[in-house]
């Protein structure tokens, strides 16, 4: 494809200057692949925001990769980012036809892609579930299939966190998929083997072999995981400072370097289990709001988003959410309106209207984004 050779060099030329200083630092260690140099589609798990470098070390072949659209309307960066790389760019807040589209015809032109299927990086250590149209874009595809695992990542840079620690990272191809196999498999069966080869659970890795991810400031910005207090079971009260967390209620603990929580009166010691509970809480704190706030958060920036050229502010104040609507800076967007919901980067909003129109949400302080796309969803999914 066209500049293809230019985007090969950039690749090598990285390989060979910018790769040892990564490997180094992250204490990453992989398995680079060796099989035949068809074009091939990897799906690999999502833990970083290197996680692309980590799985280009595993190949020697250049691979184009799907980037968030969001992550392309940053300035000069993003142009940068264009010109060395060509990613493919994907809406999140909606099934966006023309990147899958776009990925398709790399492969057919010879191209490797790699695609971070869950869509999302984990908040609470563990892969997310796949979506079944994964499946028919691999058969889409008509190319060979990759799944590739990266390990420890969660724990070197946190979904929630905005530091970088230094622990121990590992990467490599799980198994390959020939066009043929695939064939010969339903859907469920393939979209259950790639779960399967891309599944990484932090915490259960740390039980086998315990790693120390030491850094500073481990516990800031927690909250915008952790939106659900144990203690009062009230919703956005938990703050952070340093490596503590704590809530008005009196609840406090600590996050240590192995990941694990620490607290007298913690009833859980992972983010995995304090994760699990407080979705799982969700449907009785939306039945006890009745017609009233679920959530709310003050202070917060409405954006309307135009891919091409960037966006542009719409208003501020508060945002709720209720179960017949989504509130932000005086603009009410009913549920039944809403087509797509995410959250990108630590904390931010990103979702779409039927009108075509996509929104984001910012804030200038912490405050976990988490909390309303799991209250939609719970809303939503009947």
């Amino acid at each position: 494809m066209k500049n293809n050779l230019w985007h090969r060099f950039v690749i090598s030329f990285l390989r060979y200057t910018a790769g040892p200083i990564i490997r180094l630092y992250f204490r990453y260690s992989y398995r680079r692949f060796k099989g035949p140099d068809v074009p091939t589609l990897v799906i690999a798990n999502h833990n970083t925001n290197l996680d692309p470098a980590f799985v280009s070390m595993g190949f020697s072949k250049q691979m184009y990769f799907l980037t968030s659209e969001h992550a392309l309307r940053k300035g000069f960066a993003s142009k940068v980012l264009k010109f060395m790389f060509a990613p493919i760019p994907i809406n999140k807040a909606r099934i966006d036809v023309g990147a899958i589209k776009e990925m398709v015809r790399r492969i057919k032109a010879g191209a490797n892609v790699c695609l971070f299927a869950e869509g999302d990086r984990s908040f609470n250590g563990v892969t997310s579930r796949l979506t079944r149209p994964t499946a028919k874009l691999v058969r889409t595809s008509g190319a060979d299939l990759i799944t590739y695992r990266i390990e420890g990542g969660y724990f070197s840079t946190p979904r929630w966190s905005k530091s970088t620690r230094r622990g121990k990272m590992a990467g490599g191809m799980v198994k390959r998929y020939t066009a043929a196999e695939i064939k010969g498999m339903t859907d469920d069966e393939l979209l259950s083997a790639i779960e399967a080869d891309i599944l990484e659970d932090a915490y259960d890795r740390q039980k086998e072999s315990p790693v120390r991810f030491r850094g500073k400031n481990l516990a800031q910005d927690i909250e915008t995981a952790l939106y659900l207090c144990p203690g009062c079971r009230k919703t956005g009260t938990i703050r952070s400072e340093g490596n503590r967390f704590f809530c008005g209620c009196g609840l406090e603990g600590e996050y240590a370097e192995t990941g694990v929580l620490k607290g007298e009166a913690l009833p859980f010691t992972t983010i995995t289990e304090w994760d699990i509970w407080q979705v799982g809480q969700l449907a009785d704190i939306i039945k006890e709001a009745g017609d009233g706030p679920i959530c709310t958060d003050e202070n917060q920036q409405l954006y309307a988003v135009n891919a091409a050229v960037g966006k542009e502010l719409v208003g501020e104040g508060a945002m709720w959410i209720d179960r017949h609507a989504f509130h932000c800076a005086d603009k009410t967007f009913p549920l039944d309106e809403i087509t797509h919901f995410a959250v990108v980067d630590q904390m931010t909003l990103l979702f779409a209207v039927l009108s075509g129109i996509t929104y984001e949400v910012a804030s200038m302080t912490p405050r976990s984004a988490l909390k309303y796309r799991e209250t939609l969803r719970v809303l939503t999914e009947k």
